[in-house]
């Protein structure tokens, strides 16, 4: 009887942690390009709300980024999407965005003057797959 009860409480704990969003963050090298592979924005626990986006271009990554000098630096994706760079729990406002020359890979471009610190970039509004992300100064 005790064992079944053990098993139970397992079951239950298995399940529901298979049931939480993710919390996990992809840490990201400044100055070097990653491929991540996004998830349904439901699955992710976003720091801010992301915006109201439709299928297909509902899904998204949650990222890190530990910056170790001041600067303006410049969050590039490969595809079209949403880009929000957070810092305890609040938005760093964006300080320009651009597109770049077409056939470049690089669907958007926005940056952001940063402090050396921990961020994260919360990224959605994408189609499902892939996208390449590069942060640089």
């Amino acid at each position: 009887m005790e064992m079944d009860v053990r098993f139970g409480i397992l079951a239950l704990a298995a399940t529901l942690f298979l049931a939480i969003p993710s919390l996990a963050e992809v840490p990201l090298d400044p100055g070097q390009t990653a491929t991540v592979r996004l998830s349904a924005q439901r699955d992710l626990i976003y720091p801010i709300a992301p915006p109201l986006t439709q299928p297909p271009a509902n899904h998204g990554a949650i990222l890190s980024v530990d910056i170790d000098e001041p600067g303006r630096y410049h969050v590039a994706l490969g595809a079209p999407g949403w880009i929000e760079v957070v810092r305890d729990g609040k938005a760093v406002a964006a300080a320009g965005h651009s597109h770049a020359a077409a056939g470049s890979g690089i669907a958007k471009i926005v940056d952001f003057d940063l402090t050396p610190g921990h961020y994260l970039v919360a990224l959605s509004g994408m189609a499902d797959g892939e996208v390449s992300i590069t942060i640089n100064r």
